[in-house]
């Protein structure tokens, strides 16, 4: 029983490769890998931090694997390593055994984790350091024990884990040092040295920290009206039940109230930050952007796994797995009737054969001049739009 946590995890892995070979590149992760070809010791983005594209330079190297998976091992390697740390702080947090598996199972199976452990994104990189940050602000009960030095070194490292995090996506920024500043039980400079490296890091994040803020908060829907900001709030919460399982943020909801001031902090400004986003542009904010509350959340679930009946772990259980593997099957070989416009996956076929959905949702202005990049090695376009955002 206590080894069913990390069989669920490695079940996930399969999936993942299958869903790694069966799609091309999305225009996202073609838009990083151009980025980390381009010449320069910086990648040319305003727009991203720059820690994606900087790893993909090194995975690239690796020119005997189709540029799918050599690309997609960034993901793989972060989303095992999310799933461990997950059930690490479920663990941390008092979940017991069978707690321990409904967190490897919705950190691995759910929708949002299954898509971001085979799409290359920013987002596992942020959100393994969120995690691990989370675990050294709720130290074990031995800590008090531990030799300073040792104290001292553990902190920085987890400053400098934070400070990739950062790098890899904005939203680390006001979380990392709000979990560090509410941390139990630790010292003034055990806080200061997990800080420090955030300074360094921040020279290299002003660009896109601009960008995101503009993005997030400035850019309202062309017609923009009340009932459309409170439409766009509605659809951003049924996005996270959708992704997330209802039953999960309500009983990870329920259970936050015992939870450490850390994890309650995180839920509570990811969930201002994402309402004030959909209320001021009457946009609903990318879904992935509340996947560190959705986490802890999910933690906070884990810890009432003991007091699930069987039939609700039935259900549990199918609630996260049935639309997985409905989405999985659609992502490799589309069968589902959704128009073009609706289909997230469109834009993960086509590219190869130089015949993409260049209208399907996510392509974005740069993403068919990134695949054409990637595919048919034409990169005159792509790399004018990087010339254009650095005017």
């Amino acid at each position: 029983m206590k080894a069913t946590w990390a069989l669920i995890v490695l079940a996930a892995v399969p999936l993942r490769l299958a869903l790694a070979l069966g799609t091309d590149l999305s225009p996202d992760e073609a838009y990083y890998l151009a980025a980390a070809r381009a010449p320069g010791f910086v990648p040319p983005l305003v727009d991203h931090p720059p820690l994606v594209p900087v790893l993909l330079r090194l995975v690239d190297r690796l020119t005997g694997w189709p540029v799918e998976l050599r690309v997609r091992l960034v993901p793989f390697v972060f989303s095992l390593g999310l799933s461990i740390a997950t059930v690490a702080l479920a663990r941390r947090r008092g979940a017991d055994a069978s707690g321990q598996s409904l967190a490897a199972l919705l950190s691995s199976f759910a929708l949002l984790p299954v898509a971001g452990g085979f799409v290359a994104t920013p987002d596992g990189p942020a959100l393994l350091a969120l995690v691990l940050a989370l675990l050294w602000a709720e130290p074990a009960p031995d800590v008090d024990a531990a030799p300073l030095p040792r104290r001292l070194a553990v902190a920085l490292g987890v400053g400098l884990v934070g400070a990739a995090g950062a790098l890899a996506k904005v939203v680390v920024l006001p979380l990392f040092p709000l979990i560090v500043v509410l941390a139990a039980r630790r010292r003034l400079g055990e806080r200061l040295l997990a800080l420090a490296p955030l300074a360094f890091a921040a020279p290299l994040l002003a660009p896109s920290l601009g960008f995101q803020l503009r993005h997030a908060y400035a850019q309202q829907a062309p017609s923009f009206t009340l009932l459309g900001a409170l439409g766009a709030l509605a659809a951003a919460a049924l996005a996270q039940a959708l992704l997330w399982t209802p039953w999960t943020l309500f009983h990870g909801a329920r259970a936050l109230r015992t939870a450490p001031l850390a994890d309650r902090a995180v839920v509570l400004l990811m969930t201002a930050l994402v309402a004030a986003s959909a209320l001021a542009r009457a946009v609903p904010p990318e879904p992935n952007w509340y996947a560190p509350s959705a986490l802890i959340l999910v933690v906070a679930c884990a810890r009432t796994g003991k007091d699930l009946a069987r039939r609700a772990r039935l259900a549990m259980l199918l609630a996260i797995l049935v639309p997985t593997a409905i989405a999985a099957a659609h992502t490799i070989r589309p069968f589902l009737p959704l128009p073009l416009r609706a289909d997230p996956t469109a834009r993960l076929h086509g590219w190869r054969s130089g015949d993409g959905p260049v209208d399907a949702p996510g392509v974005g202005p740069y993403g068919a001049a990134a695949e054409r990049c990637v595919y048919q090695f034409t990169c005159s376009e792509i790399n004018e739009y990087f010339r254009s955002l650095s005017e």
